[in-house]
């Protein structure tokens, strides 16, 4: 049964504060074949971190090239067809990592047989592995209401925003959710409205504008419940 968006849920939300912080494994790459060569070995923790935590180690993370490979390829090989191939690879519709393993093995393998050679780059652009420490921390900020859950959520940093957003549609993509979706379906019944901010596309957005949708979603419901 879906509860009226000002009843209190059984239990509130807390908001998590999250911090990344890279650690550098000591693997570089200096062409698309030692690439490949490093995804084949590297551990899977090392691909989380560049298909979407690095968005939270840099200050003024990009959104045109979702992930370290295809910003990698853009910025540095300069080249844009492989860049586009790269971004279009979506991290969270996978079921485990060796899946994405896969698929970015299989990527590579097809591009590299079509160059008529391997360009190499120059020192200090080599493509640097690195893995994540990552420390989540419950905030004092919480919420019972939906009307409580929209006015909070303009108050956390985009860490929040990322930890419950990005970081957990790959803890929780058995059930394909994110913590404010599974909250919001769990404690009021709204399936619609939990659906909607699932369905969000934080690959194309800055954590902001991700922010921005979901409290957008939330208020044209409490809009519509006031009516």
């Amino acid at each position: 049964m879906m509860m009226t968006s000002d009843q209190p849920a059984k239990s509130p939300f807390v908001f998590a504060e999250c911090f990344i912080l890279p650690l550098p494994i000591g693997r570089t790459a200096q062409n698309l074949r030692e690439l490949l060569e490093a995804l084949r070995e590297v551990d899977e923790s090392v691909l989380h971190y560049h298909l979407w935590q690095s968005r939270m180690a840099i200050s003024h993370p990009t959104v045109e090239y979702p992930n370290d490979f295809a910003f990698w390829a853009e910025m540095i090989l300069q080249d844009s067809r492989l860049a586009e191939k790269l971004s279009s690879l979506d991290p969270f519709s996978y079921e485990n990592s060796e899946q994405i393993r896969d698929d970015l093995i299989d990527l590579l393998e097809d591009y590299i047989w079509d160059l008529p050679y391997i360009p190499w780059v120059r020192p200090g652009s080599e493509f640097y592995f690195c893995e994540a420490s990552t420390v989540v921390i419950h905030s004092k900020v919480l919420a019972n209401t939906l009307p409580e859950f929209c006015s909070n959520l303009k108050k956390v940093g985009v860490d929040s925003i990322y930890y419950h957003m990005v970081d957990a549609r790959w803890r929780l993509r058995g059930l394909k959710m994110d913590d404010f979706a599974s909250w919001i379906k769990d404690s009021f019944g709204m399936q619609e409205l939990a659906s909607n901010i699932h369905g969000i596309d934080v690959s194309l957005y800055t954590l902001e504008e991700v922010r921005n949708a979901v409290i957008d979603l939330c208020t044209r419901v409490l809009e519509k419940n006031h009516e």
